[in-house]
């Protein structure tokens, strides 16, 4: 995913956090094929293209440079304008370009032009440029090629709020920022200690506070060579948690790095992947200390209840089917599979983590005993309690009792560091 939205009241536009102005750069020769994003007319961004970007080789049969659904303006053969607070589609995964703190953050694909455009290039300037993990000063030069599933961060900030390759919002409290900082090295280290994976190869951060007009709050990430880590319009309520929203979204995140693309193939891959996110987001939590074992039994409790006041008549592979189901329950409903199969399993914590770890992976022969793990949501499982997690309400809230059970008399799963 790879965008994580936990407020009911977080709007289509929320999803995709309003946008706010690019960094102004000034005009200059370039090369046939390059395009250069710069600031525009109020509200909008400037897209200057040149020479062989809008040949017939690259266009669009119907002339069209740019995909329709971004809503980008055309002012002449060589300058675009892309509206700014503006989505693409409700059902986006990734913001299209939004302000996050003193910067921009972009979504770089969705301004590749239509066609082939093999060689076109992109061009960002701006004092300080994050991409692919790495900070770059005054500009740099991209590939069409180079931008799948890929966004970008620049800022021209006088003294941006950065350490290694995280950005952090002036806006949030010096004392919060150390606090994520300590907090998201002990998550890795974790990773690296207990599943010996390190989450943030090529890979940057970024963490803000996001105020705009567009009325609604909540938070969301991107889990690309970025993890951006935004809040919309937090209230003083909401910032009181602040820490907690940060820390576990970025957990989340990471644990999208474990996930191969192949699980997408499978009809119920997003379940997969944010299930399996929030299964593992938990147990890291836990394990490293920043929440105790009943907060961590109390937030499966609350995700089992959220998903039983979704369920119907239906089971989850016909509510797929008819697009019926709802965003949250991939989360939560995904979760609380996770927990049935790992207390179902008799294995230890850190042996469920290992074979879970394959399975995202991709291997498809991740366990001898995966008709009864069915960790990829196999329709052939014989797991009794996870067909019923999976199947109508019914059936569903059977489970979830036996679950809590297991919760009331077992022992968190616990993880064991690497020698």
């Amino acid at each position: 995913m790879r965008f994580l939205r936990l407020k009911e009241k977080f709007s289509v536009l929320g999803r995709l956090a309003l946008l706010a102005t690019c960094i102004a750069i000034p005009v200059p020769t370039y090369a046939n094929g390059e395009l250069l994003i710069s600031e525009g007319p109020a509200g909008q961004i400037r897209i200057e293209v040149a020479g062989s970007a809008l040949d017939t080789a690259c266009a669009a049969k119907n002339g069209q440079l740019f995909s329709e659904r971004l809503g980008i303006k055309k002012l002449n053969d060589g300058v675009y304008l892309q509206p700014l607070n503006s989505v693409v589609e409700d059902d986006a995964n990734y913001l299209k370009a939004a302000r996050m703190g003193g910067g921009v953050y972009m979504h770089l694909p969705y301004f590749v032009p239509a066609g082939k455009c093999k060689d076109a290039i992109f061009e960002v300037r701006a004092r300080r440029i994050l991409w692919n993990g790495k900070w770059y000063n005054g500009a740099i030069k991209i590939s069409v090629g180079e931008v799948r599933q890929k966004s970008i961060f620049f800022t021209n900030e006088d003294a941006p709020q950065v350490k290694g390759a995280s950005y952090f919002d002036a806006s949030i409290p010096a004392a919060t920022r150390v606090r994520l900082e300590a907090d998201f090295s002990r998550i890795v280290d974790f990773y690296q200690d207990v599943l010996g994976v390190y989450p943030l190869d090529d890979i940057g951060i970024v963490v803000a506070i996001v105020r705009n007009h567009g009325g609604y709050s909540g938070f969301g990430g991107d889990s690309l060579n970025i993890i951006r880590i935004s809040y919309d319009n937090p209230t003083l309520k909401d910032l009181a948690t602040f820490d907690w929203v940060i820390t576990a979204t970025f957990t989340h995140e990471l644990a999208h790095k474990l996930q191969s693309e192949r699980i997408f193939l499978n009809p119920l891959g997003r379940q997969i992947a944010e299930g399996s996110a929030d299964f593992i987001k938990i147990v890291i939590l836990r394990n490293a200390g920043l929440i105790d074992e009943a907060e961590a039994k109390r937030r499966i409790l609350s995700s089992a209840a959220k998903c039983a006041a979704l369920a119907d008549s239906r089971s989850l592979v016909e509510k797929v089917r008819s697009g019926g189901v709802n965003y949250r329950e991939p989360y939560d409903c995904g979760m609380v599979y996770y927990f049935v199969s790992y207390y179902s399993s008799g294995y230890s914590g850190t042996e469920y983590l290992q074979v879970l770890q394959r399975a995202l992976s991709g291997d498809v022969d991740y366990s001898q005993e995966k008709a009864s793990m069915c960790m990829l949501f196999e329709p052939e499982c014989s797991n009794n309690r996870l067909k019923g997690i999976v199947g109508n309400k019914e059936q569903y809230l059977q489970q979830i009792d036996w679950l809590a059970a297991q919760l009331d008399a077992r022992p968190f799963p616990s993880l064991e560091r690497r020698k």
